[in-house]
């Protein structure tokens, strides 16, 4: 909530069932937020919620077959490990190209990199796939600092890395315009 603006216009990718898009919609009425996920059921409750603002709308999508419209935030949380390596890179570069200026790309995941703690990331998406909370078809691929550092070089973005967390590898990046 602190790192968006009070008045923005944001897309939550694979929200699920809307738990961040309704909670930043109720937070401000100025926030006009979009929540697209692929799981039809889950988009059915947070469609469905009784307390869902007239801000918040969700929408049954594959994220990579979405059109994009120009946006000032991007969410992508607990999303990218979902995808193939390749359509992480074009998801977020998609992004990017409909970023406007003063926006931010916010993704939360799990870091490869950091090894001691990723087993526990690991183990704890196993289960929610395992179990039915989410659905997959592929193999779950996590992301790494470094690609999104590359990404970021690549694309004239900065790249602000948050990690608040001690025992999993999972972190915040934000990705913005260099000034």
């Amino acid at each position: 909530n602190d790192l968006i603006p009070m008045k923005a216009k944001i897309l939550d990718i694979g929200c699920g069932y809307g738990y961040m898009a309704l909670l930043l919609g109720l937070v401000s009425k100025d926030r006009e937020i979009k929540g697209v996920d692929y799981d039809e059921e889950k988009i059915d409750v947070a469609t469905h919620c009784s307390s869902r603002p007239e801000n918040v709308s969700f929408l049954p999508s594959n994220i990579m077959d979405y059109e994009m419209e120009r946006e000032d935030v991007f969410i992508l949380s607990d999303v990218l490990h979902y995808l193939e390596p390749e359509n992480q890179s074009i998801l977020i570069r998609r992004c990017i190209g409909h970023l406007n200026n003063d926006g931010k790309i916010l993704i939360r995941d799990g870091n490869r990199e950091l090894a001691k703690r990723h087993g526990i990331t690991k183990l704890t998406e196993i289960f929610s796939t395992n179990f039915g909370f989410n659905k997959t078809k592929n193999k779950l691929h996590f992301i790494s600092e470094s690609m999104l550092r590359e990404t970021a070089a690549n694309n004239n973005m900065e790249l602000r890395v948050i990690d608040n967390n001690k025992v999993t590898s999972n972190m915040l990046f934000v990705l913005s315009h260099k000034k």
